[in-house]
Order: structure tokens, then sequence, then C-alpha cells
């Protein structure tokens, strides 16, 4: 993670801004530390992380934007690029697959 200021320090996950309480405590649940997310599971996770996230202000529209680096080997031979369309799209249909979900079950509660 990069502070405006220049300092830089390595996490496995982190969060910031207006939602980082309620995303910090997503990352928290995912065990980053212990677990190998694929790097299309990565993204669909900071999807709905992002959702989650925006449910406090979700009278406020957003556009999800999203971008990746991948090891040399990987997807984007280590440059950082767009999330190709087709995932992105996949990811936001799940992360608002997974809010009505918890929404129907505090519902029921």
């Amino acid at each position: 993670m990069i502070e405006p200021s220049g300092l830089y320090w390595g996490y496995y996950g982190a969060a910031t801004g207006k939602g980082r309480q309620a995303a910090k405590s997503e990352l928290e649940k995912l065990n980053l530390h212990e677990c190998n997310l694929s790097l299309g599971d990565g993204v669909k996770e900071a999807a709905r992380i992002i959702y989650v996230a925006h449910e406090d202000s979700k009278d406020k529209d957003f556009e999800l934007e999203m971008t990746w680096i991948s090891s040399l080997d990987g997807p984007t031979k280590g440059r950082h690029m767009d999330v190709p369309r087709e995932l992105r799209e996949e990811a936001e249909r799940l992360a608002k697959k997974a809010l009505e979900g918890e929404d129907e079950e505090e519902m029921q509660e």
C-alpha cells in the first residue's frame, strides 16, 4: 500500500477510504496469508468487498473499475493493466448477487 506521501508497506490485503472498516473486516475473513486465491478469484473477491464497503453509501451510484498485475508468467506478464471486461462484469454480477443474498438473510432474521 502506498500512502500519498510516498510511504509504503506490504500487506496481504489493505483498504483505505470511507468504507475501509467494512473492507478490512471482509479481507480478514479471507485469511489471505494462508490462502492461495487465483487471480480471477481475487478479482471476484475484490469486487464483492468493494460492494460490501459501499453498502453504507448505496444511495450513491458508482462505476466499478478494476486493474491488476500478475506475475511475469501470468496474464499481464508483470504489467499493470485493466481487468478484462468479461471478468470484471462477471465479478460485478457475482458481487451484486452476494450482496442481495446477505440482504435476504438479514430480512429473515
